[in-house]
């Protein structure tokens, strides 16, 4: 794993990404929904699920 994009914050446990201080590890992230009008329509598209979803 990589070490944690700095200024990125996550809350998603079950990413393989995730690390247990709430910082993202991937090597860069990918925030999706281009019509998006607020931040509730948007979404981290690097998610990956880790062991735990399968």
């Amino acid at each position: 794993m990589s070490e944690e994009i700095k200024g990125i914050r996550c809350n998603a446990e079950k990413c393989i990404y995730h690390d247990k201080s709430d910082k993202c590890t991937a090597g860069h992230i990918n925030v999706g929904c281009q019509s998006a009008t607020d931040s509730s329509q948007t979404k981290c598209e690097t998610f990956e699920c880790c062991n735990e979803c399968k």
